[in-house]
């Protein structure tokens, strides 16, 4: 005889942060810091410090167009102490650093972010000496979805956010786009970016 269902279980936060495995955050041996993609939406940042600096601990620099520098817990520096990662996987190999990472991912249409304010050796090797920034994509939608949104602003700020995803049956697609133009507000800041993201 089959038992019956006495009620709906619910689960707490999950992090992959910290031990490569999902585990409560509360539970996590380290100093996490997260934003998440209501955050980012509102903001909409057109530069990684306008959202990432809103993390205690964590400062990003602007250094030109969308170079940057960044501090976790220490002073600013562009010395190979950091790792950053797209959905847990590095964005560059080891021993390829590059202090400006963060122009590699979408953050504008990121599903959340992740800061371990402390080292990650043990776990990722030699490029997570000082701290872990993991930028997190957004799943594909249950149901068919497109949505596209464009700025514009002073010194020349052009930007188009394009997204469509669904699923069928166990199969899933979503699809981000981002290009941007601005002038800069200062001598040598201009950039242009043509950048997306496929995650199925």
């Amino acid at each position: 005889m089959a038992q019956e269902k006495t009620g709906e279980a619910v689960l707490g936060e999950i992090t992959v942060t910290g031990t490569r495995e999902a585990v409560p955050k509360s539970e996590t041996p380290a100093t996490v810091g997260t934003v998440d993609a209501e955050v980012i939406e509102q903001v909409r940042p057109a530069h990684p410090s306008e959202i990432i600096g809103r993390i205690p601990g964590v400062h990003v620099s602007v250094t030109g167009g969308e170079g940057h520098m960044t501090a976790i817990r220490q002073p600013i520096s562009t010395s190979p102490l950091y790792l950053y990662l797209e959905d847990g996987i590095p964005t560059r190999s080891t021993g390829f650093f590059n202090h400006n990472a963060l122009y590699e991912v979408n953050i504008p249409q990121a599903a959340g972010i992740e800061v371990n304010k402390g080292p990650g050796t043990a776990l990722y090797g030699s490029d997570a000496i000082g701290g872990i920034i993991n930028v997190l994509t957004r799943p594909a939608p249950l149901e068919a979805e497109a949505e596209v949104n464009v700025e514009a602003g002073g010194h020349g700020w052009k930007r188009l956010l394009a997204t469509a995803g669904n699923t069928w049956d166990e199969d899933g697609l979503r699809a981000d786009l981002n290009i941007t133009h601005t002038d800069g507000w200062r001598d040598a800041t201009d950039y242009d970016r043509q950048s997306g993201t496929l995650r199925w």
